[in-house]
């Protein structure tokens, strides 16, 4: 069966960048035909800091993936998660005076919005527009009302924008390879498309991503995302803590880890870490039990700065029914996951809890979005080619 033209990816994370490359075959299924992590020191943070190191080795990792699929590659769709992305809510209408709905009406509203960002957030630019719900005369429609007599249309919108130039390093850093960005995609929004586009009944919920050094939540109402903020903490601000306090290297905490399931130790554990773990250095005895005491301590500070300091997190922290938390680290993936559910501050009997691990989540959502596009997208950014199948919303704004 002939399968249509490969596409590149690149997740950009703390220190790194993932690659995979799909392709999509006649019977609409994406295939992954390779993936690659890469260390990459020019990068922190998600953001760019140093460009000659950083495309320097942007250029070994795409030979490497090039040799190995037998394709050059001139196009690349980029993943990023960076603290300054801003997510946006807004309400836009349009009197419509008894007229039916027509095209050129949806995008007078979505207009409105961008106008109304653009001048709050002059230097950044919008990279996803998403909508979540129609409004015909102050009734909600959840499906685009073409051509249906109001006097009033509204659109709920969520509008994710990012620093010009943050885009433009980010770009340049593939540029510089010879590389032309099809599309900027928010990591919160891939992880979210991946998780909602196998599952119809999960349309509201919370998904919580806790990486090195940045923590996200994302907030989805009737399978769209609606907000999002990002914090300047993960799971490296707990290994720090230990650090500090055990006198040991920040490189050796998370191998030590990796030795223990804390998920076993109780609060009356008086066995201390084991001094094969500090064959190098000085280091304060402590218990297991401390130790765990240390963890839940960050653990419950990140939680309340998560769900309690946040007016709209706080909004809709009772209208949604499921919460999923995506750890990039594998040793909170498989030694944490109980210690986390203590610490969310929900109601466990309203809120279901759902811990998974990351396993490229954001990259599968990447793929989806390329290939087949998203219901709730409105305005994709820089899509100069159509995608082969896009949503119902997108296919107005090509």
């Amino acid at each position: 069966m002939e399968e249509k033209s490969e596409k590149l990816f690149a997740e950009i994370n703390n220190k790194s960048i993932r690659y995979a490359v799909f392709n999509l075959s006649e019977n609409l299924n994406y295939n992954l035909l390779t993936i690659k992590n890469s260390e990459n020191n020019g990068i922190k943070k998600g953001d760019v800091i140093d460009i000659d190191l950083a495309s320097e080795i942007v250029s070994k990792d795409l030979k490497e993936i090039e040799k190995k699929i037998d394709k050059v590659f001139s196009n690349v769709n980029l993943i990023i998660n960076q603290r300054d992305m801003t997510s946006t809510y807004i309400t836009s209408f349009k009197k419509l005076n008894g007229a039916k709905v027509e095209k050129r009406d949806i995008d007078y509203i979505l207009n409105e919005g961008k106008i109304s960002i653009q001048k709050n957030q002059e230097n950044n630019s919008i990279i996803h527009i998403l909508n979540s719900n129609f409004y015909l005369d102050k009734k909600k429609r959840d499906k685009i009302p073409l051509n249906i007599f109001a006097d009033h249309l509204g659109l709920q919108m969520t509008l994710i924008s990012l620093p010009k130039n943050n885009i433009k390093n980010i770009k340049n850093l593939f540029e510089n390879n010879d590389l032309k960005v099809d599309r900027l995609l928010c990591r919160p929004l891939t992880t979210g498309v991946n998780l909602v586009s196998g599952n119809s009944k999960l349309k509201n919920f919370f998904l919580l991503n806790i990486d090195d050094e940045l923590s996200t939540i994302s907030i989805y109402e009737n399978m769209s995302l609606v907000f999002f903020k990002t914090f300047p903490f993960g799971t490296n601000s707990i290994f720090r803590d230990l650090s500090q306090l055990c006198s040991i290297k920040d490189d050796d905490i998370n191998s030590i880890l990796t030795k223990i399931n804390f998920n076993n130790i109780d609060e009356n554990n008086s066995k201390y870490l084991d001094e094969k773990f500090f064959k190098d250095s000085q280091f304060t005895k402590l218990t297991l039990s401390h130790i765990k005491e240390i963890i839940e301590t960050r653990v419950e500070e990140m939680m309340n700065h998560l769900f309690n300091k946040n007016s709209n997190i706080k909004y809709f922290k009772n209208k949604l029914s499921h919460l999923y938390v995506v750890f990039e680290n594998k040793v909170f993936q498989e030694h944490f996951d109980k210690m986390f559910s203590g610490f969310l501050g929900i109601d466990s009997h309203k809120i279901a809890l759902r811990l998974i691990k990351l396993e490229d989540l954001s990259l599968l959502g990447a793929a989806e979005l390329a290939f087949k596009g998203w219901h709730a997208e409105a305005v994709p950014f820089a899509q100069e080619k159509k995608s082969l199948f896009t949503g119902v919303f997108s296919r107005f704004f090509k």
